[in-house]
């Protein structure tokens, strides 16, 4: 029976999960190899790497710490350690959302009783499942606190997918949609951004009644975008394309962290739930260039996201956690990273806009 009671957890500590490809040095497909990575790994980082899906992907999994700079370094020391084993094996460490170049051969589902219960469910669409992502775990002490940060999440979660959206190609074809990898995990069943809860007694019902029917086995069948973790004490977002540049992942991280406080004190006007996907969908597709719908009218979605950030500003979040307000005006000034690998792959090609994008 899964117990629902919501598990304490140390206030704003965050952990981070990275999903990254696995591509062959020379030919950029995808290789199996993930159990010989594993065999290069010093034995105080085994905890850190994961296996997923694919035999050709590597996951990144942090322990929950208080500070995001503390994530960095860690995730630096990481990275330090697996060059060694990317020069030896001849593999790249890719951070993009999806697959961007065709791939012939396939890649191999890794043994596993619930990868292999996956593969046998949703045949095809697990077979064209090359989607990668990064999501952010950040802890709560109580339910009442957690739930506000679970609905404002969901109504920002359009920002933070714009901010992140580099999935523009999938196995060789520009899509046109920024982040591809969402349309493509939106296949599976509860894969989706979730609506707002009034109550954590409304989000606990809805559980109660998907675990009675047999829907789900566990709160991780659940694949909301943003999702509520008692089990862990974490409000789990789930949103970021995976992606190449630590220093944007750690400024969003840090954003994710500062709503997070906010949160504490204030929820926002719930959104219809119309609002909510009409929102999801131009962040999927158009990332920065979107709208935005709010009961006050419809606005660009980087007027909201300058809203957000002076909000914070003036409430003094961000003073309190000890970041910089410019950190996040800088990342709103630069480009859609997507319609950016668009024009990059036009003047250079895909092959190097992929090793452009690798991590090792």
């Amino acid at each position: 029976m899964v117990n629902l009671e919501w598990k304490r957890s140390e206030p704003l500590t965050v952990g981070i999960e990275w999903e990254l490809q696995i591509l062959d040095r020379n030919t950029l497909e995808p290789k199996d190899i993930f159990d010989q990575i594993l065999e290069d790994i010093p034995k105080t980082l085994l905890p850190t790497i994961h296996k997923e899906v694919y035999q050709s992907m590597l996951e990144i999994v942090t322990p929950p710490l208080k500070k995001v700079e503390e994530i960095k370094d860690l995730l630096k020391e990481i990275f330090e350690n697996l060059r060694t084993s990317a020069v030896k094996r001849g593999y790249h460490l890719v951070g993009l959302g999806t697959l961007f170049l065709p791939t012939s051969k396939g890649t191999k589902i890794n043994i596993d009783t619930r990868y292999k219960f996956f593969a046998e469910e949703f045949q095809e669409l697990l077979r064209d499942f090359y989607i990668y992502g990064i999501h952010i775990h950040i802890g709560f002490p109580n339910e009442e606190w957690a739930l506000r940060a679970f609905n404002n999440l969901v109504k920002y979660a359009p920002l933070f997918l714009a901010l992140s959206a580099n999935s523009v190609f999938y196995r060789g074809a520009n899509t046109g949609i920024h982040s591809y990898r969402m349309v493509v995990f939106e296949k599976l069943p509860r894969a989706e951004l979730p609506r707002q809860f009034k109550s954590y007694k409304e989000f606990s019902e809805v559980v109660k009644h998907l675990l009675s029917g047999g829907v789900i086995e566990k709160l991780k069948d659940l694949w909301w975008h943003v999702r509520l973790r008692p089990d862990f004490g974490t409000v789990e977002f789930r949103v970021l394309d995976s992606m190449w540049d630590l220093n944007r992942l750690i400024t969003l991280t840090k954003l994710l962290k500062a709503l997070a406080l906010y949160s504490e004190k204030y929820q926002d006007e719930p959104l219809p739930v119309e609002f909510l996907k009409q929102n999801w969908w131009w962040a999927k597709r158009y990332s920065l260039d979107a709208d935005f719908l709010e009961l006050q009218g419809r606005k660009a979605l980087k007027q909201v996201a300058y809203d957000l950030i002076y909000k914070l500003e003036h409430l003094g979040i961000f003073k309190k956690l000890g970041y910089s307000f410019k950190e996040f005006t800088a990342l709103l000034r630069k480009p859609s990273l997507a319609k950016d690998l668009a024009l990059k792959s036009h003047a250079l090609g895909l092959e190097k806009v992929i090793k452009m994008a690798s991590l090792v």
